[in-house]
């Protein structure tokens, strides 16, 4: 878990101190920060992190193994770039078991898409959104025609991509070196 300034002082026991703009510009730094320091040790785990705070919850009782740089399982479609793995009720990777009974979760993402760390940075927009997407079929939802929805069998463009994702490319992308840290 991520314990941004607040939910620190919180959990300490202790109010937090937040009046004004000073203290919303403060709070902005530090959550970007704290974006910026686990995105520099691996993105893969930030975008898991904000993937549980859009949907509210952990899937497979918080046991989630979260794999990039994979090869394409024979008989794939080449152009996937993430999918999922699990045990359930109803057998391997069966989406119409209950949620509940997925074990052994596993979310890859394909190596000829983000092969480096450099990579899920770069595209940190698509990276975040597939991690999102992956962890919705973890916790049962399927596939969805909905416009601007992050179940959409397929992304073409950005406009899926949720807020929490867009908030965390500019501290994802100064962790990579890739903007002047603005």
């Amino acid at each position: 878990m991520l314990l941004l300034p607040a939910a620190a002082e919180a959990q300490a026991g202790r109010t937090p101190q937040r009046n004004g703009t000073a203290a919303k510009a403060g709070h902005v730094r530090a959550r970007r920060a704290a974006m910026e320091k686990l995105a520099s040790r691996d993105p893969a785990r930030l975008a898991t992190t904000l993937a549980e705070r859009y949907w509210g919850t952990v899937p497979c009782g918080g046991q989630v193994s979260v794999q990039a740089d994979q090869p394409l399982a024979a008989g794939m479609d080449a152009t996937t770039d993430g999918w999922v793995t699990f045990e359930s009720s109803l057998g391997p990777n069966n989406l119409q078991a209950p949620a509940s009974s997925y074990t052994q979760c596993a979310i890859s993402l394909a190596r000829w898409q983000w092969p480096t760390q450099a990579e899920q940075a770069g595209d940190w927009n698509m990276f975040c959104l597939t991690v999102v997407h992956e962890m919705g079929h973890l916790l049962g939802h399927q596939h969805s025609l909905t416009p601007g929805s992050v179940m959409a069998p397929v992304f073409t463009d950005e406009a899926s991509v949720p807020p929490i994702c867009r908030e965390a490319r500019l501290p994802v992308e100064a962790s990579a070196g890739l903007t002047g840290g603005r």
